[in-house]
C-alpha cells in the first residue's frame, strides 16, 4: 500500500493502544450502564435550589430532573445501538414508541379539555402568570406535563429493556476465555 492510500479499519474490533480502549462492545457497556445509573436514582422532577451566601447574596442552584436524565440516557443507548437492531427491536421498540404517542395525545387531550372548561377567571389567572394552552403540547405549569413524564419514564425502561435483550441476542455478554 503506498502512502496516498487510505486503509480503512474495522471500527467492530478497534481496539487503541495500550492505554486506550475503543469497541463498540466498550460503548453499548458504557451507556448501558448510564442508563441503569440514572434509572435507580430517586426519580424526581428538577427545581432550583436557592441559598444565601455569608454576604447575603441569594445563590441559585439548579437541580436536575433525574427522570429526564434518565430518558436521554436511554435515548442515546437507543442511538448508540441503532446500528445493531435486528427485526425484532424494531418491531418492539415501535410499539413502544407508538403506545407512548398514543398516550401523548390522549393526555394532550385531557388538557384541552381541562382548558375548554376551565372558567374565564381560571383562564385569566393562567395567562397572567404566563400559561397558555397551545395545541398540540403540553404545558409544563400544568399537572398534565407531570403525568406524561410518568408515562414516558415507563416507556423508556420498557425501550431499555429491549435494548438488553438485543445485547443477549448478539451475545454482548459472552464471556472471553482467560487461560491461567
Amino acid at each position: 500500500m503506498s502512502e496516498d492510500e487510505l486503509e480503512v479499519l474495522d471500527v467492530e474490533n478497534y481496539k487503541g493502544g495500550k492505554d486506550q480502549q475503543f469497541s463498540h462492545q466498550f460503548l453499548v457497556m458504557k451507556v448501558i450502564s448510564r442508563c441503569i445509573e440514572t434509572g435507580t436514582k430517586e426519580m424526581r422532577s428538577g427545581y432550583w435550589n436557592e441559598k444565601v451566601d455569608k454576604f447575603g447574596n441569594k445563590v441559585a442552584t439548579y437541580i436536575p430532573d433525574t427522570r429526564k436524565e434518565f430518558i436521554e440516557s436511554v435515548k442515546i443507548a437507543e442511538m448508540i445501538m441503532l446500528c445493531d437492531f435486528d427485526d425484532e427491536a424494531i418491531k418492539e421498540i415501535a410499539k413502544i414508541k407508538s403506545w407512548l404517542d398514543e398516550e401523548l395525545n390522549h393526555i394532550i387531550s385531557t388538557e384541552k379539555k381541562d382548558w375548554d372548561n376551565c372558567s374565564a377567571t381560571i383562564k385569566r389567572m393562567r395567562w397572567e402568570k404566563g400559561i397558555f394552552f397551545q395545541e398540540g403540547s403540553l404545558s409544563i405549569h400544568l399537572p398534565y406535563y407531570q403525568d406524561y413524564i410518568e408515562v414516558e419514564i415507563t416507556a423508556y425502561r420498557k425501550i431499555l429493556g429491549e435494548l438488553n435483550k438485543l445485547t443477549k441476542r448478539l451475545g454482548f455478554y459472552e464471556e472471553e476465555a482467560w487461560e491461567v
